[in-house]
């Protein structure tokens, strides 16, 4: 199966309690700052369900007059006189004035229902509240004003149409007391409003901090991991989509963190605190919300599986682009040198196009969720205008009270109308976690116990085989040894196993039959790193990190004179693939190791630089050599020739011993020998 399909296999089990415990566990050492920006978080809703609620007082209490007056008898009148003491003024037997803003919702409704109120709204003066100095500049307004003002004792009143009449200097000290409420309570919404931006602040920059703590720890863990994987996890997964989840993954998870998980509980805050206060200004209503609200939350039910299944195919399709693009800049040399740019392109153009329409699916579920949302909001404020304003009239429902709920359907729909938007987070969170949490549970490479220290070394391969894809052998039956100090040589063709050798020595992989003694211990015995401390390895191709060799090698020039160079070596960036293994083969005799593994480690160097480095390689007696070349030359100084010929060693002995048996050894000698006898004559 290729390697872009390995995560498009369906899931046959369910990580998602698994993973939540796992990514507490990065939450929980920063719980302080998750705490701190909880306690701001419910201050902010408290402060931000107020301000709607406070309107509403400014509006039925000190804006708009919420007195009437009946124009019939109302046989109840005397028992509501004894409830709302202040509340309702009798003028006479048939008139009363009702201030309908302090009614209960049973109140209010059986008053309409009997149609003994007026339509006309008053505003209602009590003189004797008043200090005597402001008692008499009332009285004189209401004495010049007569034909607009009816006083009952101490009790005057006007229709509320009939004030604006008035010079606006007679209304303002009419009108004192509200303007002076309206005041402090514009004050204390302006504080409401400092408090939710200070606490918004507060929490925002905790949420920021504590998530880019999670997302460095996730991120050092997830790295320190990959590099303790086995070898074989890396065959199959590209380098790219590795690349993806340190980087794109952790950040969507550190989104999620700030952007969704704990704004969710702010959200719930708010539309709990809502609902309890649109319950008490008016029950028809706050369920009529609650409806529609009900209705938003089956809809965004039916768009999760869609969305699921469409940023689930944005990260697999980002991880394959991702792998690719790498894969053909690190091989643009090969792509130029065949000619396979239009092929390559070809390629590009195909998982391009997988991610376009990845992408393209969100668009179109985007575009359809969230008209539908924003429609339903609009809806859900013209049906509260509606049957709100028809309860205006009717005195059911203050007008401050239909002001406030217009204010709050908009904040209980602004978390549903943010819904896709935090969905969106989610799910590439939950795709990128489940891709994170992948790599975390894979086991990592096996350790081995023992810890080694050795100045010499022992090898032995005791009847090795091994397969990489547990079909075809590449091993079969190896046995050798190698004693202290001793030089061994492996050599055969392309594909007969001689580096799989290597990769068994160094723990890459684990042989599927037989044991690998490393003086006299299995290597399974043996604790990896350990095991790699007393062997120094040096390959054919070769990687150094983006820096001066002088970081590389304490001393360049040393490296210069070391092997003959006619050169000086400064610039790792700037290196050929023969500088590369000089470097290379610098570092590995400067290492303190008891075995010495050389893998065509001279097959980028010219001959004259080659003798220098194999004398300096023979000089080195006290260590044990694994040399594997294809050039015999390199080789026939090696106290055993181990020939190997498709997965078996078939001859072993030294240089002249396999040359006089005449078989494969031989064959390849005589081959090469020819070669450089036609390469001289055409250089003469």
């Amino acid at each position: 199966m290729s390697t872009y399909n390995l995560e498009e296999k369906k899931r046959t089990t369910t990580y998602d309690l698994k993973i939540i415990r796992w990514l507490f566990g990065y939450i929980k050492p920063n719980r302080i700052f998750f705490i701190l920006a909880l306690i701001c978080m419910v201050i902010t809703a408290v402060l931000e369900v107020s301000i709607p609620y406070l309107t509403k007082t400014a509006v039925d209490n000190y804006i708009y007059p919420s007195w009437a007056k009946t124009e019939k008898p109302y046989k109840e009148i005397n028992k509501l006189r004894s409830s709302y003491k202040g509340g309702i003024i009798k003028l006479n037997d048939n008139e009363v004035l009702v201030d309908m803003s302090v009614l209960k919702s049973i109140d209010k409704t059986n008053f309409q229902k009997s149609g003994v109120l007026s339509e006309t709204k008053y505003i209602v003066f009590n003189t004797n509240k008043l200090d005597p100095e402001k008692k008499i500049r009332f009285e004189k307004i209401f004495n010049n004003n007569k034909q607009i003002f009816t006083n009952q004792g101490s009790v005057h009143y006007a229709k509320f149409s009939e004030i604006g009449k008035l010079p606006r200097s007679d209304i303002r000290l009419l009108r004192s007391h509200s303007i002076e409420s309206l005041k402090k309570i514009v004050i204390l919404i302006f504080l409401l409003l400092l408090g939710v931006f200070i606490f918004t602040t507060i929490f925002t920059y905790l949420l920021f901090y504590s998530g880019h703590r999670i997302m460095h720890r996730i991120r050092m863990d997830a790295f320190t991991h990959i590099l303790k994987l086995p070898q074989q996890y890396f065959d199959r997964n590209p380098v790219g989509r590795l690349s993806t989840r340190v980087t794109n993954d952790v950040n969507a998870i550190n989104e999620m963190y700030t952007s969704v998980a704990v704004q969710f509980i702010k959200d719930l805050l708010v539309i709990a605190g809502i609902v309890i206060i649109m319950f008490s200004l008016d029950r028809e209503l706050t369920f009529i919300i609650l409806g529609l609200t009900a209705f938003l939350g089956f809809v965004a039910y039916m768009f999760r599986m869609r969305l699921k299944t469409v940023f689930r195919n944005i990260r697999i399709t980002i991880g394959k682009l991702n792998a690719f693009v790498q894969e053909s800049i690190q091989g643009i040399i090969l792509i130029k040198l065949y000619g396979k740019e239009d092929q390559n392109f070809s390629r590009f153009k195909d998982i391009n196009r997988e991610n376009y329409n990845a992408n393209m699916s969100q668009l179109w579920t985007y575009v359809m969720f969230r008209p539908f949302i924003e429609y339903i909001s609009i809806l859900g404020s013209g049906l509260i205008l509606w049957y709100g304003g028809f309860n205006v009239i009717e005195y059911t429902l203050s007008l401050g009270s239909l002001i406030a709920f217009l204010y709050y359907v908009r904040m209980i729909f602004k978390p549903i109308q943010e819904l896709s938007e935090r969905y969106n987070i989610f799910q590439s969170a939950a795709a990128a976690s489940e891709n994170l949490y992948d790599i975390i549970v894979e086991e990592p490479e096996p350790k081995g116990g023992k810890i080694i220290d050795s100045e010499s070394a022992t090898l032995e391969f005791r009847n090795v085989w091994f397969s990489y894809n547990d079909r075809d052998w590449v091993l079969k039956n190896v046995s050798f040894t190698m004693s202290p100090g001793e030089s061994v040589a492996l050599v055969g063709l392309t594909g007969s196993g001689k580096s799989t050798i290597v990769n068994l020595i160094l723990k890459f992989y684990k042989a599927d039959r037989g044991e690998i003694l490393f003086n006299g211990e299995n290597i399974d015995n043996i604790n990896s790193s350990s095991l790699r401390e007393n062997i120094t390895a040096v390959f054919q191709d070769l990687f150094l990190f983006g820096k001066d060799v002088s970081e590389e090698r304490p001393d360049a020039q040393e490296v210069k004179s070391e092997f003959g160079l006619t050169h000086s070596i400064n610039r790792a960036d700037h290196l050929s693939s023969g500088e590369n293994q000089i470097v290379s083969l610098s570092k590995a005799l400067s290492k303190k190791s008891c075995l010495l593994i050389l893998d065509e480690a001279t097959s980028h160097i010219d001959a004259d630089i080659e003798k220098n480095i194999q004398d300096s390689i023979q000089q080195s007696r006290n260590r044990t050599r694994l040399i594997i070349a294809h050039r015999l030359s390199n080789v026939r100084g090696a106290d055993k020739i181990l020939v190997i010929h498709k997965g078996e060693i078939n001859e072993s002995g030294n240089h002249y011993e396999l040359l006089e048996k005449k078989g494969i050894y031989n064959t390849l000698h005589n081959f090469q020998k020819e070669i450089q006898k036609v390469s001289s004559t055409h250089g003469n």
